[in-house]
């Protein structure tokens, strides 16, 4: 068992910190040339360089209408110039369908994507291929129905300057939702730093994803925490902290019908215990 927590923590980490593969690009868009910037009209939208703001408030991007792709490119939106203290979210849409972000950077925002919206208002979001590194409170912040988040990797996420809590994730009002091979590493903040929190997430699917480092001055970590949620399915997730991690899997009590299949725990005093369905996981 020991040998397979290793390997997939090896693993984990080339994919975060390996060669990054290049995608083709974008060409047939309408290109962001400067920030702030609003979408109103639906359709494709790309980034042809880095782009960068230092606003403290709103949103580098934000999106006023439904149907809209983001692809980056492979290039970065900036917001480091804002501090540790940054209210800011990279790319914001509130009440919004079928949103896609994909392929590049996104940096130094207090979120780095913010969707937001109730399950009926919100929904076929899907985010992909994206880094968001060093924003300082949550990572993707997250609300709607049938969401789609692949292959994204989140890193050191906080601390800010006022909260003192941090997330890498943290999906709200998600039914059939879809989660998968996604990569937190180092999630650092004074009171609670947790991987990924889902709430809502009815009927979802939650596989192969990694959390690899979790920090907190309080002794209070989540690798995953699930409220309020029904017919959950986790498997294959693999989570790994620095030997202060309190629960692996913090499931609510309102929440049932959790399956847990061959997820692996390293650095939590409890591992998968709660689960309704407890088959292959490991804890140490």
């Amino acid at each position: 068992m020991k040998k397979f927590f290793l390997s997939a923590v090896v693993m984990a980490a080339m994919l975060i910190f390996g060669h990054i593969e290049t995608r083709a690009e974008t060409t047939e868009c309408t290109e962001i040339t400067s920030l702030p910037a609003t979408i109103t009209v639906q359709g494709v939208y790309c980034l042809k360089s880095d782009q960068s703001t230092n606003i403290t408030n709103g949103s580098a991007i934000t999106i006023n209408t439904n149907n809209v792709t983001i692809d980056l490119n492979g290039w970065k939106l900036g917001g480091l110039a804002a501090g540790t203290g940054t209210f800011a979210n990279g790319i914001y849409a509130l009440d919004r369908k079928n949103i896609t972000i994909r392929n590049g950077t996104i940096r130094g925002f207090s979120s780095a994507i913010h969707i937001d919206g109730m399950s009926d208002t919100s929904s076929g979001h899907l985010i992909e291929h994206i880094l968001a590194d060093s924003n300082r409170y949550i990572g993707f912040q997250l609300e709607g129905s049938n969401l789609r988040v692949l292959n994204n990797s989140i890193i050191n996420t906080g601390p800010h300057d006022l909260f003192t809590v941090a997330y890498g994730m943290f999906i709200n009002s998600a039914p059939n939702s879809y989660i998968h091979g996604n990569t937190v590493s180092v999630v650092d903040e004074s009171l609670q730093a947790i991987g990924l929190r889902f709430t809502g997430a009815d009927r979802s699917v939650i596989i192969n994803n990694r959390v690899l480092d979790l920090k907190n001055g309080s002794n209070v970590v989540a690798g995953i925490q699930l409220l309020t949620s029904s017919r959950v399915f986790l498997n294959g997730n693999v989570l790994s902290t620095g030997g202060n991690g309190t629960l692996a899997l913090s499931i609510s009590t309102n929440s049932e019908n959790i399956t847990c299949i061959d997820n692996a725990a390293h650095g939590f005093v409890s591992g998968f215990t709660s689960c309704d369905v407890d088959t292959g996981n490991v804890l140490n």
